[in-house]
């Protein structure tokens, strides 16, 4: 999917209501794991304390663009006419081109099907012309964390997330579930993932098996939204310069 955005982006919850099933959940809740960590963001244990994480500053290797990520996660009231969630998200994606300022460029809002989001920048490519991330989205309160890529077309200002749905069902002929994670750029400029099986009762909450039974890595084809097994000579490339910068 090519999504034409300018300066303010949401996905809407539908587009990514049809993957969550075949994107696989995680049951147990991750931490977030440095301060700069924008992968997973919640309110804290009693889910009173407003939190907001900035990621470190991804610098394109021609040294021409900037990128970050910052997720806020904020606790709210519930209402006496409806049960709400005690924490929502808002995840955002800044980038600076040449010397310029950072301007927003993408903006994760919560549904009421999915309140939580993250956003976390996982590198340029080589050429400094794709900018590649990982969505996650959650329901606070229910199992289960939905993670997918996204790529931003810097010199067009548009985005791509594939329809990993319809990339494991031509792979694998069916409809099943793995967790993703998505890794890199390999060394031929390729987007890669990683997926592996879901634990038994996460096939029970899903009702949907796995689609393989093993971790395994996966080159993705953006445009066909297709996959096929990561060459074991390939190698995963690390291509922009990390700056890290203060947490909120």
């Amino acid at each position: 999917m090519i999504y034409n955005l300018a300066v303010r982006i949401c996905f809407h919850a539908a587009l990514l209501i049809v993957a969550a099933p075949l994107l696989a959940g995680q049951t147990t809740t991750p931490a977030v794991r440095t301060a700069n960590d924008t992968s997973y963001v919640n309110c804290g244990a009693d889910a009173a304390t407003s939190r907001t994480v900035r990621s470190d500053v991804f610098t394109s290797p021609d040294g021409k663009r900037r990128a970050y990520t910052q997720v806020s996660a904020t606790p709210i009231r519930p209402s006496p006419e409806r049960t709400l969630p005690r924490c929502i998200n808002n995840s955002r994606l800044f980038v600076a081109n040449g010397g310029g300022e950072f301007e927003v460029v993408f903006l994760q809002e919560p549904s009421d099907t999915e309140t939580g989001n993250a956003l976390q920048v996982v590198d340029w490519s080589s050429d400094g012309r794709r900018l590649l991330l990982e969505l996650a989205q959650w329901q606070y309160e229910s199992p289960g964390v939905t993670r997918a890529p996204v790529i931003y077309q810097a010199d067009y200002g548009v985005f791509q997330q594939p329809d990993l749905a319809s990339s494991f069902r031509k792979e694998f002929g069916l409809e099943c579930s793995l967790r993703v994670h998505v890794v890199g750029f390999s060394s031929e400029n390729q987007v890669v993932i990683e997926t592996e099986p879901l634990a038994p009762e996460e096939e029970e909450v899903l009702a949907v098996p796995s689609c393989s039974r093993k971790k395994s890595q996966w080159v993705l084809n953006v445009a066909g939204e297709s996959l096929r097994p990561l060459p074991e000579t390939a190698k995963i490339v690390h291509n922009a310069k990390i700056e890290p910068q203060a947490s909120k």
